[in-house]
């Protein structure tokens, strides 16, 4: 094992820590990102061939989430036990697998088995549990490195594409079986080489020399607002998951999460059925919409990862999620192309942003010492909450014709999740002070 682990690093002509955020990124593009947006490119293929309601199938997204909110708890809490690495193998066998099940359904429980497969294994190869990774990889330079590793989910837009486009030439069955085939070939190699801590191969965080010293060891603090100043904690210290959980930091934190999501999820799945009946969009045009808003999400992953290594990561946070609810709302009134684009710029890089954003602010909140499972309560949380969003879009569309009241609703719930936010501080126990006492 020693042998190896040497290896590896011998390759690798640059700090490892950067390899593992290059392949935990293409695992994430291919199977713990790219198979949400895929469903948006179905809703189309199943109500032709099998005459099912929108939320119908509005409905296999749905159940999919909460499988995915019941997972995500469960994997955060196996990651700071077991690793990273078994559960991106176990997460890409069961989504490979599952679209190739979902590549031969015949009937709507069929369907909703299938997704919720794909979805057990999506949380297990999700970018959460590849956050826990870099988390321990990188302290001064970790908001640039989450922005690298969120921009393989941003790029999962690539997925629409190459889904609308196997559809288009061999219809949607066959691919799928393609789709299910190529994510089991890329994926198993790329997992063999994931390693969690540094420390596992002779390594320090952010490469930095065997002098490195504990207090550049810490995490990182907030750049303002009196929250400065090491915390002169290790990598590993930190918060308990009980301790987390008497804050009142944690809960804002988990609502604001929950309203954002809830929008985000319900845009994702409907947005090609949307446009299709916004007029003004052709089915190709409506999908490069939809591919837009993984792609859009890069600029504001990458440009909130690097802004959060040196400004204050709540305003940051506060910023993304005003700038989703702002898209959703705008998207609501889309009936041009043009309109589409103002709905990109605003939306994709708000919803991106908050991805990178959020992970940095729990490092400072709580620290690493039960990194992965806090982080898989709240997105648990969330979303069990987007368990409501497809099916309430769909829904308002079959009794009213149009989704436009559905996206006024989860926008303006997207903009509350800012003041909650706002309303978090730093947890003064990192000075043996009191835990859940705000921040000054």
């Amino acid at each position: 094992m020693e042998r190896s682990t040497s290896a590896l690093v011998r390759v690798v002509p640059f700090y490892y820590g950067w390899w593992v955020v290059l392949a935990a990124a293409a695992i994430i593009l291919v199977v713990g990102a790219g198979p949400l947006y895929v469903f948006s490119t179905l809703v189309d293929p199943l109500e032709e061939e099998f005459g099912w309601s929108r939320a119908t199938i509005g409905a296999g997204p749905s159940i999919a989430a909460v499988m995915a909110g019941l997972t995500v708890p469960v994997a955060g809490y196996l990651v700071d036990r077991v690793g990273v690495r078994p559960l991106l193998v176990a997460g890409v066998m069961l989504v490979g697998g599952g679209n190739l099940a979902l590549s031969q359904v015949q009937a709507l429980w069929q369907f909703y088995i299938s997704v919720s497969v794909i979805a057990v294994g999506m949380s297990l190869a999700s970018l959460q549990v590849c956050q826990v990774a870099i988390a321990h990889w990188f302290v001064k330079r970790r908001g640039r490195a989450l922005g690298i590793l969120g921009a393989g989910e941003g790029a999962a837009g690539l997925m629409v594409l190459l889904a609308a486009l196997l559809i288009a030439l061999f219809e949607w069955r066959t691919g799928l079986m393609i789709m299910g085939i190529g994510q089991l070939a890329i994926c198993i190699s790329l997992t063999a080489t994931v390693r969690q801590r540094p420390e596992e191969m002779g390594l320090l965080p952010d490469g930095e020399p065997s002098a490195l010293s504990q207090a550049a060891a810490s995490p990182l603090p907030e750049a303002a607002e009196g929250e400065g100043g090491h915390s002169g904690m290790g990598q590993e210290e930190g918060l308990t998951v009980g301790q987390a959980l008497h804050t009142r930091s944690f809960w804002l934190l988990a609502s604001g999460l929950v309203l954002a999501w809830i929008g985000a999820l319900a845009i994702i799945v409907h947005v090609i059925a949307y446009l299709d009946e916004s007029g003004g969009f052709t089915e190709e045009g409506a999908a490069v919409i939809a591919m837009g808003i993984p792609f859009g999400s890069l600029v504001g992953r990458l440009g909130f990862g690097w802004l959060a290594d040196y400004l204050n990561r709540r305003w940051l946070l506060a910023a993304a999620w005003t700038l989703q609810g702002l898209g959703i709302l705008i998207f609501a009134a889309v009936q041009s192309p043009w309109q589409a684009v103002v709905f990109l710029v605003v939306f994709a890089p708000g919803f991106g942003g908050a991805i990178s954003v959020l992970p940095t602010l729990q490092a400072e909140y709580f620290g690493l010492r039960a990194f992965g499972t806090i982080q898989g309560l709240m997105w648990g949380m969330s979303t069990l909450a987007a368990f409501v969003g497809p099916i309430f879009a769909g829904a308002v569309y079959d009794v009213m014709d149009t989704y436009r009241p559905a996206f006024l609703i989860v926008g303006l719930a997207a903009l509350a999740a800012a003041p909650a936010v706002l309303m978090a501080r730093r947890p003064h126990a990192w000075a043996g002070q009191p835990v859940g006492v705000p921040s000054t």
